[in-house]
């Protein structure tokens, strides 16, 4: 094409000589607003956790202080170094725990053990507990260190019976043995278990949890807060994070290139005290860091391209002078491609490029009288055969109704002979008016109801119909005639005239998911023995291949089911379809599926056809 378009030839040479430069232009200017944007997103980052560090050691530093009590309060002193347990010593040690726990919201619990006592202590919302002399003290892991932050994990009761109405927590613990001060006698141990969600609701004012992580880490590798709270607690096992704390800066960045799933930018910072050393990381992906960058160069691109447009526009429009004729031949082959068998073809031209749009217009103009004549053709064929197959189920449905009439009229002698004849010529009117090949389900529905109003005069009061309709179906186009003869089966076939087993007969309709109409006609009939079953379905199969089969109905009585299927096959498709099975206790039962849409569908498919 490239050789033997003049048009090509100049657009590519024109595109190269703006597109290099201008492209050229936005790579570097991406690649620098890029490296500018992250050192800027990477210094705020910083910032941003030095003064989350410094929330946070407020934060610890305010419940460090808290724990301090126990030397700073002289009574409670006074009852841990004496190992008094009297009553007076109790309710200073209450006094004192109160104090303690209210110090901040965020205060779960608090447990005191007394090495000389012998006894633990609990308060837990202002519950306060105590066990008589309890020789082993609870002493979670501390570490070896005189003040420890245990991390994340579940409260527990200390040894004592567990509060029914206190719902169990997710927390941290500060723990402090205690000393007789100067000396280093140890009188006991103090447990602060403060509630994560004051750490959580700090953490996550650091960062945008929806494209970014943040990690909260001890000095040993254990989570203290991370995005997933399944991780809270738990050592960390992936390699940055035993990289990142082996570090000797206390603050900084650090690029990784997707060992983890990851790929982006690390920020760290290290909150260090005197009884805990954490370390906040901030992990920035990829796709947020560069973001800005990206939508820099989009809008530089753009820019770019529409002067780049402008350009290349004025400059070929001689090559589009000469080319445009064939362009909008082309243009018109590509819309007859696709369907559009009335395409205008315009072009007032007297030299050769006219000639050949004359000749184009002329040859659609007889390929279209072409497909109209056998378009016309097969919708006449496909009618007659539709009102052929309607007339072949008239005779046996009237004889049967004037048969109902007229035991009617010689058993009872009733009025009631007007109701059945109405409902008769309603019927008659329907089946015969041959104008309409299809029409609303509603009107089938219509139509049974007559139809059962006519056997039920027959056959007795014992005869039930229900009707379960979904109203989203009721307009829905069918082939006229379709439901009746499903409901007709059971008195063929099914019907077990019996005062103890009344006839019963339920027609629903469901509009489906996947944009078809279900139609189940269920009876409580004799049904149907296996080996006529596999019969009924072998001529079923046949009827939906478009063959002859034989009369699926061993003994006679009508065109059956498989005049219903070629009815559905010519009107729908392949898209109808049609199951027998037999229906639980006892029973026979038929669906038909065909596609959710009315006539007007289907007139507008014919006319984009």
């Amino acid at each position: 094409m490239f050789r033997t378009s003049i048009r090509n030839k100049l657009i590519a040479f024109l595109l190269a000589a703006v597109t290099v430069p201008l492209a050229t232009s936005i790579i570097i200017t991406y690649w620098y607003t890029k490296d500018s944007i992250a050192k800027e997103r990477i210094g705020v980052t910083a910032a941003l956790l030095v003064q989350g560090r410094e929330n946070i050691r407020h934060y610890m530093d305010t419940i460090h202080q808290a724990t301090l009590s126990v030397y700073n309060d002289a009574k409670l002193n006074e009852a841990i170094e004496t190992g008094a347990t009297d009553y007076l010593s109790d309710k200073e040690t209450y006094r004192a725990l109160m104090h303690m726990a209210n110090v901040m919201p965020d205060i779960y619990q608090v447990y005191l053990y007394l090495d000389l006592a012998k006894q633990p202590y609990l308060l837990k919302s202002a519950l306060f507990k105590r066990i008589p002399e309890s020789p082993q003290p609870f002493r979670p892991d501390t570490y070896g260190a005189e003040v420890a932050v245990q991390p994340p994990h579940a409260s527990h009761d200390y040894g004592f019976a567990p509060t029914a109405y206190i719902e169990p927590a997710t927390v941290m613990t500060m723990h402090r043995i205690i000393r007789r001060v100067p000396r280093t006698e140890e009188l006991g141990i103090l447990s602060v278990d403060v509630d994560m969600q004051g750490l959580r609701t700090m953490a996550e004012s650091l960062y945008d949890r929806s494209r970014e992580q943040l990690f909260l880490i001890d000095e040993r590798g254990y989570v203290v807060y991370g995005p997933d709270p399944g991780d809270w607690g738990r050592r960390l096992e992936q390699g940055w994070a035993a990289e990142l704390l082996a570090r000797p800066e206390r603050a900084g960045s650090v690029f990784v290139g997707g060992g983890d799933g990851f790929r982006g930018v690390q920020v760290y910072d290290t909150l260090e005290t005197s009884y805990l050393r954490w370390t906040i990381v901030k992990r920035i992906p990829d796709e947020a860091l560069y973001k800005q960058a990206r939508d820099v160069a989009r809008i530089n691109t753009f820019v770019l391209a529409a002067f780049s447009l402008l350009s290349i526009v004025v400059t070929v429009g001689v090559a589009f002078l000469f080319t445009a004729p064939i362009k909008r031949l082309i243009g018109y082959i590509a819309a007859i491609e696709k369907g559009n068998m009335n395409v205008d073809i315009r072009l007032s031209r007297s030299d050769e490029f006219g000639l050949l749009a004359a000749r184009f217009r002329s040859m659609m103009q007889h390929i279209n009288n072409l497909i109209v004549k056998e378009y016309r053709l097969e919708l006449a064929n496909r009618t007659n055969q539709l009102k052929a197959l309607q007339a072949q189920i008239q005779p046996h449905f009237l004889y049967n109704a004037l048969q109902s009439i007229g035991t009617l009229a010689l058993q009872m002698n009733a009025p009631n002979v007007y109701k059945l004849i109405a409902s008769l010529g309603k019927m008659m009117r329907y089946s015969m008016n041959t104008g309409e090949t299809s029409v609303p389900l509603a009107k089938e529905i219509d139509h049974i109801r007559s139809y059962m109003e006519l056997q039920r005069n027959r056959f007795g009061d014992g005869l039930a119909l229900t009707l379960d309709i979904d109203e989203q179906t009721l307009q829905v186009e069918v082939p006229k005639m379709t439901l009746q003869p499903l409901v007709e089966n059971y008195f063929k076939h099914g019907m077990v005239p019996s005062p103890e087993q009344p006839g019963e007969i339920e027609v629903r309709s469901r509009a489906l998911q996947d944009g078809t109409i279900a139609i189940t006609v269920r009876d409580n009939g004799r049904g149907a023995e296996p080996a006529r079953l596999e019969r009924v379905r072998r001529t079923l199969r046949l009827a939906g291949k478009g063959l002859d089969p034989e009369a699926e109905d061993a003994d006679g009585g009508g065109i059956g089911l498989a005049n219903v299927l070629s009815r559905l096959k010519l009107f729908y498709g392949d898209e109808a379809d049609m199951q027998v099975e037999g229906a639980e206790p006892h029973g026979f039962r038929i669906t038909i599926t065909i596609p959710a849409r009315g006539k007007e569908a289907d007139d507008e498919d014919h006319h984009r056809g």
